[in-house]
């Protein structure tokens, strides 16, 4: 009996804390989202990464 062959894991990325493309403003000294973005200029993936971000900030 072999033991089988486990794929490595990839290297995880300390948070970078990188908002490139995401629209945020200051609020009372806190990054938060801009509600007021042109939901026009706003394409599914960089949707996708404003989200992401909120969940993180939970």
């Amino acid at each position: 009996m072999s033991n089988p062959i486990i794929p490595p894991v990839p290297p995880i990325r300390p948070d970078d804390d990188d908002a490139a493309g995401v629209p945020t403003r200051d609020v009372d000294g806190e990054r938060v989202l801009d509600a007021d973005v042109d939901d026009a200029l706003v394409d599914s993936a960089e949707a996708d990464r404003i989200a992401a971000a909120a969940d993180d900030d939970d």
